[in-house]
């Protein structure tokens, strides 16, 4: 299922794409500026390398319903070769609960971790083909989607707020730098280390964006 969903309140498109040169980013790169949906719930996006997407999914999107059911919390993940920009990792949009939020991406995070054994190789570079392997390290890391005022608030004061998150977790929290020229209303968070340091800064970059506008 693609990201986009005219029509209802989970269409990601600001409202000035229209405006958008032709060059603009793929869906997956398309912003919306709340946090918030429905009474209560949030958005969290998070970027899925392509290994771990099938797992996620499941069988005919089984896996994926059941998530849902089980967190009452909706999943949408962008189209199997529908990037996030400058990546080669698909978009999962995940609306409901902070509860929710947490329990996806716990679930997300432990699939990330499952990395195939021939996927982190580095195979013979064929001139043809793209590079298709994946940094071994992708497995500790967690990388989200946050806007730019959310990402704000998880730095802090002269950084004092992302420092004490590297602090409590034990993880350590990286956001992306503004790209020059590209006015991406978005930053990309990674989150590294072992799995119970990377859900404890999770959980506080939950609550960050619950904080947010």
């Amino acid at each position: 299922t693609s990201l986009q969903q005219n029509g209802n309140h989970i269409d990601l498109d600001p409202p000035d794409s229209r405006k958008r040169p032709l060059e603009a980013p793929i869906e997956a790169g398309s912003t919306k500026r709340t946090n918030t949906g429905e009474e209560g719930e949030f958005f969290l996006k998070v970027l899925i390398p392509s290994y771990a997407a099938g797992s996620i999914i499941g069988k005919g999107g089984q896996t994926i319903v059941q998530l849902q059911k089980e967190t009452a919390a909706t999943i949408k993940l962008s189209k199997s070769k529908d990037f996030y920009p400058g990546t080669t990792e698909r978009v999962c949009l995940i609306q409901g609960t902070v509860e929710a939020l947490n329990a996806v991406h716990d679930f997300i995070a432990e699939k990330v971790r499952e990395m195939p054994q021939n996927v982190g190789k580095a195979e013979p570079v064929n001139i043809l083909q793209p590079q298709t392997n994946v940094n071994p390290d992708r497995v500790k890391q967690a990388k989200l989607i946050v806007p730019n005022s959310t990402a704000g608030l998880i730095i802090g004061k002269g950084g004092g707020t992302v420092k004490a998150v590297m602090e409590h977790s034990g993880a350590w929290v990286q956001l992306s730098q503004k790209p020059e020229g590209i006015n991406l209303q978005e930053r990309v968070v990674t989150v590294s280390g072992e799995s119970e340091q990377n859900r404890k800064a999770v959980e506080l970059i939950i609550q960050k964006i619950q904080e947010g506008p």
